[in-house]
């Protein structure tokens, strides 16, 4: 279990007009972080709770959510922004859905708490147009430490930023509209009934420092990553595996027409052309077709 040094009950940002409050008697505001716990602890129903929950929970980071940074003013309008950050909440959430549905089948209690506690924090500010990956995770790391909160806790909001570059926002708004799932088993899902073609967001290392980077981490790794966006809540369930398991440098950025894709579990190098892809957000599903920014104008 990750540990900050300033442990609060309910997390807030000064960036939210008004704070996070629960509609269940399970996070109330006037509890402190103590009391929250040894209560929980001590209901058994709270035993059964998905994981998910009870390491974010127990963690400075609920409710849960994404530390978004704009860094496009100039040729993105403020609308087609709102409209992007509003559509990868809806990918958020809908593969969401198929975690709720597995947890349901698993007997777990308390999973409509997940849905109710999602909610990120928005940075926008002009004078980060085209800001360099180096720039937003000093930014970040000076941002989490002002919460009194750890980079290296694990979870999306403090160690994983989402940069909305020009081209993420472009891609996110020609990406078709999430997939709900049906009542099909995961297993019987074809392609088709996946959804359409899908875009990506930038994900940052939020404990990549520039000038530390090792010698396995490749000549064009800068702590940016992508991810595709019926995978957000993939990475966000299993991006703890990648604090224990796995360091995103030691595949070996070498080449420059390449990127790395996350999704909390493994990693793919795809060339940064990529633009959209077919769905494959189960674990056994390929993704069969891959397209360009130039292609997908072209066909429109």
């Amino acid at each position: 279990m990750p540990w900050n040094p300033h442990q609060p009950s309910i997390f807030h940002a000064k960036e939210w007009s008004t704070p996070w409050r629960s509609s269940s008697s399970e996070f109330p505001p006037e509890e402190t972080f103590i009391e929250r716990y040894n209560r929980q602890l001590a209901n058994p129903e709270w035993k059964s709770i998905p994981y998910f929950l009870s390491y974010h929970s127990q963690s400075g980071g609920w409710p849960w959510g994404w530390a978004i940074y704009r860094t496009c003013y100039a040729n993105i309008s403020d609308e087609d922004c709102a409209r992007a950050i509003e559509k990868l909440d809806q990918a958020c959430l809908a593969s969401l859905e198929f975690y709720e549905s597995m947890w349901s089948r698993y007997g777990n209690t308390h999973i409509e708490l997940i849905r109710e506690g999602y909610r990120n924090v928005i940075f926008e500010d002009p004078t980060l147009e085209g800001a360099s990956e180096d720039a937003i995770q000093r930014r970040h790391r000076q941002w989490v430490d002002d919460h009194g909160l750890c980079v290296t806790s694990a979870l999306p909001r403090l160690n994983y930023p989402l940069l909305l570059d020009e081209r993420s926002v472009r891609s996110i708004l020609a990406s078709a509209e999430p997939l709900r799932p049906t009542a099909l088993h995961p297993d019987t899902f074809s392609h088709h009934e996946l959804g359409g073609m899908v875009g990506y967001v930038n994900v940052l290392d939020g404990a990549f420092v520039l000038e530390e980077r090792g010698e396995d981490d490749g000549e064009y790794y800068f702590g940016l990553v992508r991810i595709h966006l019926d995978c957000l809540f993939s990475f966000c369930h299993n991006c703890e595996n990648l604090m224990t398991e796995q360091d995103w440098g030691s595949w070996g950025m070498d080449d420059p027409n390449y990127v790395p894709y996350v999704d909390g579990r493994s990693l793919r190098l795809e060339r940064k052309q990529l633009f959209l892809s077919s769905p494959g957000r189960l674990p056994d599903v390929e993704r069969t077709a891959r397209i360009t920014e130039l292609e997908f104008k072209g066909n429109q």
